[in-house]
């Protein structure tokens, strides 16, 4: 059984079903308009023809328009009168060819079987088949085809889904009302076994029996059509007479006697099940039922056989065949003898009862299904009395492993299998209407009970997910076969108090209440929306018996409650507006399993929200009072339940929080006693702050429970309160024990921690104990130099004060410490450490937000360590963690930029702008977004960038490279040309493409001297490279391209004309030869040699060009590099002798050949 968690989809922005509502009316328009191109050739002028072949593409295309409706099928329906007879009419034209050529793609006739097997998958069979063809005539055609997929040459050719479709036609044309006789008498094989030995039978029949035969041990779907096709074929008037059934009953019955199977037999046990169950089911063929039942009961209902007993497919075929059984005998013991005499000399009734409600509680979901099922249909057979009995045996079984308290309904014990069929059950007699009225207390009592069903497991999962769903549909059920007054007549006083709300209700306002609670809280969005619609259900069917119905339909919306958090907070918060009825219900739903009691963290929260939100809207109760309902659970609730503690605290720090501005000071002072008697209980529960022994998201819990405290301590404080009355040493112990933590939970509480509990001490006029800046700041250091995080949140701790400790704000002793050992935490060693280190300075720059001015020393301080952090590149085995560093310092940079007192030092802001240039062009894509963002907020970029997408088009990149095209700052548009080589040097091949596209039609473009500088700026930034040890290898592919679009060479290259370049083309050569001088980075030697190639075509270097290839063909070790270094040299002096050389061999034996080059190319070109 699965658990909450794994139905749940709370991450998803938008309900799937919602989403296909909305993209169904183009789905389906895709999919009319697209199938008769695929299926049918158009042709102008001609008759119509259809296709012989399909491509994959194609058919998977039709296909993948269909599949998506499986979650609401009913949505195809408007389409199927116009798309099947399609797919049909192609069939049929079809069957008019011989045969068909083979063919790299997929025939018409699987592509066929193929869309009509999906259209059966998603919208049912029975309602395809439908629009099958029934014209006798092409009952030979089928035929004809199916019998050749079972030939042994073609076995394997055949898709599964080609006899499954054609078996289920084959079926539809045997409902012709002629003998088959007439329509057909082509001789069958001679063999005897592929009819049994029926000579006696027509021979169309033969030829079909041979064919369902073949197909009965299908491990596909074809069985099931297969044992469709033989029992309609069975039972026709003129195959009847020939005694077929019984023939089949006979072969098929001895399987079932089989104690040990192997694959292949149990394919053809279900087979025969499959058979056996609808011969069973028909009328016609009653006289087979005494016969069936016996097998069966040997096999199933006395449990001999444990290998057909514990496969629940043949289990759930064994559930099919009783219930038919005991159905026709019943329907048929008034008329038929044998049946009558079968009814009263056996116990075939009891039996099949008894083996129902055992299969109630079995392990395997599609047998419980079964049983349920099968009971509700044998109830309506029977009469009221005996009815009405099975169904009590059914309440009956709800009580008997679920204690009960007087106020509570313990499920610690109960079953959840059994109680998922037995409430299954209930819900399928309830459709049908076989509860009496008088038996209405207990099914409600039983539905609302399962309503509630939780069980947590020992691993943490949570079952009953599946009951609950099943209470839905029973509850739906009862609203709509019950009358108003019918319900009216059970009284709410009835029900266990555990399912009841308030003792003036009835029993329809305890269905609605219930059902609200559901639909809010429970943590299933298949329940929650299970419950919405049965809500509408009780209030449509049931008008003005519940409060504001017509109201809390709509705010409780099928869609609306598709998403957790929203139905905890928004519509539970909408509910409960309508009438404090439903605020006591959901505030106290709140308090219970569905709210602090979930499993998951963010359920907690959102519960902590609800609640707070409930608090300060409550019609009845002041919010003073809910918080001390609230604090009472605290006290009471044990301490090793800390998931409750969790939510407990989060929900009391929300009240506190929320309640601030809306209470007066006395109700502050009545409040903080309890405030801290509950502190004291869950500082107990939290005494082993380990991460290994406790969970972190109580402590991050705590730390907000710390905070709101503090606010509350420092209020009554100013209002006169003695500081001995509160526990400050307790809560300095605590807090000192919380910035002890690194947990992500904890750290995002850490400042307003540090800030409240700053206040705290001031206002009691006490020391700072665990918040000094001298302690923190030594403390921080040192933790710094360690290889691993811990204690993390003094840091974060010391930014968000660091402007607090003194009146003149980031100014002082004080303030340099703190700043001076933030700062430090930029060159630690761990790479975590460095993130901290930037998150606390922009907690700094925060706290300085209003400030005028900053001290100037301390300002360069903190933008020369963020720009130390924006230029960290660490690579390790988990790739660029660097990126981690640089996305937090963009952060801390955004924020810079809109202070003020930082703008008041531009030279200490300059350098921060032009890295936020260069990394708006990283290749990396989450970086670059960042930068993005920064970039158009408080710089130049006139473009949004709400995504990834959004800073990868060519629009982009036009507008990021404007500086390089207009008069910019040296600093700027050197950053520009950095960004450049990494979106353009090397990255993802979308982003390369699009930034060359942009930078070198920008390029052409330009003026000459744009395109001089921005090669020198590139020369300069190599060189630096060069002294920093910078992998250059970015770089020189950006040359390489640039050299490969002539560009350079033509525009910045003197002529005979024009001598007038003042560009250093030697600089360039005398670069890039250092840029890979004694290297063994084979890629960045390759970069350079298609430098080289291009460098080449430079009449000033040419020689020198050549003379460096020429060493590098003699000198370098690698082979690689020395083919690549041969084929450049031939594309430059198109030299035959190159060719016939094996260049992968030692450059000592090609020596010769080298010196003769030399000679030729360099030494000649010199004289």
């Amino acid at each position: 059984m699965d658990s909450a968690a794994k139905n749940e989809t709370e991450n998803e922005p938008e309900d799937e079903e919602l989403k296909l509502i909305k993209a169904s009316a183009g789905l389906l328009a895709d999919f009319e308009a697209e199938l008769p191109k695929v299926l049918w050739k158009t042709i102008p002028s001609s008759p119509k023809r259809v296709h012989k072949h399909v491509t994959k593409h194609d058919l998977n295309r039709l296909v993948q328009l269909i599949e998506p409706f499986q979650g609401d099928p009913q949505l195809l329906d408007a389409k199927l009168k116009s798309t099947l007879p399609v797919i049909v009419d192609a069939y049929l034209e079809y069957l008019r060819y011989g045969p068909v050529p083979p063919s790299p793609h997929i025939d018409l006739q699987t592509a066929a079987c193929t869309l009509l097997y999906t259209l059966c998958k998603v919208r049912d069979y029975k309602v395809i088949v439908g629009f099958l063809s029934n014209e006798p005539k092409y009952l030979e055609p089928i035929l004809a085809r199916l019998e050749e997929t079972i030939q042994s040459d073609q076995e394997d050719q055949v898709a599964w889904q080609v006899p499954y479709v054609l078996l289920l036609w084959l079926s539809h044309l045997l409902l012709a009302p002629f003998d088959l006789s007439s329509i057909s008498a082509r001789e069958t094989p001679a063999d005897p076994d592929s009819f049994l030995g029926l000579y006696q039978i027509p021979q169309l029949a033969k030829r079909v029996l041979r064919v369902g035969l073949a197909y009965l041990g299908s491990p596909t779907k074809a069985q099931d059509a297969a044992a469709s096709m033989l029992v309609r074929l069975s039972i026709r008037p003129d195959v009847v007479k020939s005694q077929l059934a019984d023939a089949l009953i006979e072969a098929s019955l001895p399987k079932l006697a089989t104690d040990s199977l192997s694959i292949t037999d149990t394919y053809e046990l279900l087979g025969a099940l499959r058979l056996v169950a609808g011969i069973a089911a028909a009328a016609e063929l009653s006289h087979l039922v005494p016969l069936i039942y016996s097998s069966c009961e040997r096999a199933f209902v006395d449990d001999s056989n444990m290998t057909l007993n514990s496969n629940a497919v043949a289990k759930k075929f064994a559930i099919k065949t009783l219930r038919n059984i005991a159905i026709l005998s019943l329907r048929s013991a008034g008329t038929n003898g044998i049946l009558l005499d079968f009814l009263q000399t056996t116990s075939v009734l009891e039996n099949v009862v008894d083996y129902l409600l055992r299969a109630l509680g079995d392990k395997d979901t599609q047998v419980r299904y079964a049983a349920a099922k099968a009971i509700s249909l044998l109830v309506q057979e029977l009469d009221r009395e005996m009815g009405h009995e099975i169904i009590q045996a059914v309440l009956d079984s709800f009580k008997e492993d679920m204690p009960r308290s007087s106020t509570t309904v313990d499920f610690t014990i109960a079953n959840p299998l059994k109680w998922h069929g037995l409430t299954l059950a209930l819900a399928h007699t309830l459709f049908k209407r076989s509860g009496s009225p008088e038996q209405l207390p207990d099914i409600l009592d039983a539905l609302i009970s399962a309503l509630q069903f939780q069980q947590r497991t020992s691993t943490g999962s949570t079952l009953g997910t599946n009951i609950r769903d099943a209470a839905n549909f029973g509850i739906w059920s009862l609203a709509r076969r019950y009358t108003t007054a019918e319900l009216l007549s059970v009284s709410a006083n009835s029900l266990h108090s555990s399912n009841r709300t308030a003792s003036d209700d009835s029993v329809i306002q305890v269905l609605a209440t219930q059902l609200l609670l559901s639909a809010c809280l429970d943590p299933a969005g298949n329940i929650r929306r299970g419950s919405s619609a049965a809500l509408q259900e009780v209030v449509g069917r049931h008008p003005n018996k519940i409060i504001e119905g017509i109201t809390l339909v709509q705010v409780v919306d099928y869609h609306t409650v598709s998403l957790r958090s929203r139905a905890m907070t928004d519509v539970a918060h909408a509910a409960a507006g309508l009438h404090p009825h439903y605020w006591r219900a959901l505030f106290d739903g709140l308090l219970g399993w569905r709210g602090l009691g979930s499993a998951d963290v963010p359920s907690r929260e959102s519960t902590a929200n609800s609640i707070a939100r409930l608090a300060i809207s409550t019609p009845e109760t002041s919010s003073s009072q809910v918080l001390m309902e609230v604090l009472k659970h605290v006290t009471t609730c044990p301490q090793q339940d800390v998931e409750r503690l969790h939510g407990l605290a989060l929900s009391a720090a929300n009240i506190v929080n929320a309640q601030r501005s809306k209470t007066s000071a006395e109700e502050h002072l009545d409040a903080l006693p309890h405030l801290v008697a509950a502190f004291g209980c869950l500082v107990a529960a939290a005494q082993d702050f380990s991460p290994r022994t406790l969970r972190s998201e109580y402590p991050a819990a705590l730390s907000r429970y710390i905070t709101a405290l503090c606010d509350e301590i420092r209020m009554n404080l100013m209002h006169g309160e003695h500081a001995s009355l509160v526990p400050l040493d307790t809560i300095d112990r605590a807090v000192d024990r919380l910035l002890a933590r690194h947990e992500e939970s904890i750290l995002v509480t850490t400042p307003d921690l540090a800030r409240s509990l700053l206040g705290v001490k001031r206002a009691a006029q006490i020391p700072l104990g665990c918040i000094a800046a001298a302690d923190l700041a030594n403390a921080v250091s040192k933790d710094g130099m360690k290889s691993t995080l811990h204690s993390a949140g003094r840091a974060l701790a010391l930014g968000a004060l660091a402007s607090l400790y003194s009146a003149d704000g980031l100014a002082g002793d004080k303030a340099t410490t703190v700043v001076t050992s933030l700062c430090g935490l930029l060159q630690a060693m761990n790479v975590n450490w460095r993130i901290i280190g930037a998150r606390s300075l922009e907690l700094v720059v925060q706290s300085v937000a209003d400030a005028s001015s900053i001290d100037a020393a301390l300002a360069a301080q903190i933008c020369a360590a963020i720009d130390r952090g924006l230029n960290d590149y660490t690579i390790d085995e988990r790739g660029d963690i660097g990126s981690l560093v640089r996305l937090q310092c963009i952060a801390c940079a955004s924020q810079i930029f809109s202070t003020r007192a930082f703008l008041c030092n531009p030279d200490s802001v300059k350098t921060l702008e032009a890295n936020i240039y260069r990394l708006s062009m990283e290749k990396l894509d989450r970086v670059r977004l960042q930068a993005a963002k920064c970039r158009s907020q408080h710089l130049d970029l006139e473009i949004t960038a709400p995504d990834i997408a959004s800073v990868s088009s060519h629009t982009y990149f036009e507008v990021a490279l404007q500086p390089l095209w207009h008069d910019t700052s040296a600093h700027i548009f050197k950053a520009v040309v950095q960004g450049c080589i990494s979106c353009a040097g090397l990255g993802a091949k979308s982003i390369l493409q699009a930034a060359r596209y942009v930078l070198i039609n920008g390029l052409y473009a330009a003026q000459t001297a744009t395109l001089e500088t921005f090669l020198t700026t590139l020369i300069t930034i190599m060189k630096e490279q060069l002294a920093e040890t910078t992998n250059s290898l970015p770089a020189l592919e950006l040359l390489a391209f640039l050299l490969d679009m002539q560009l350079p060479q033509q525009r910045l290259t003197a002529t005979p004309s024009s001598d007038s370049t003042t560009f250093k083309w030697r600089n360039l050569l005398s670069v890039v030869q250092k840029s890979h001088h004694k290297s063994n980075e084979i890629p960045k030697i390759l970069a350079a040699v298609h430098v080289y190639l291009g460098l080449a075509d430079v009449p000033a270097i040419r020689s020198e060009t050549l003379k460096k290839l020429l060493s590098m063909l003699q000198t370098n070790p690698y082979p690689h590099v020395r083919i690549d270094v041969a084929e450049a040299l031939y594309m430059i002096t198109r030299e035959e002798g190159l060719e016939p050389v094996n260049w992968s061999r030692p450059a000592k034996e090609n020596g010769p050949m080298v010196e003769e080059l030399r000679e030729k190319y360099v030494v000649e070109e010199l004289r």
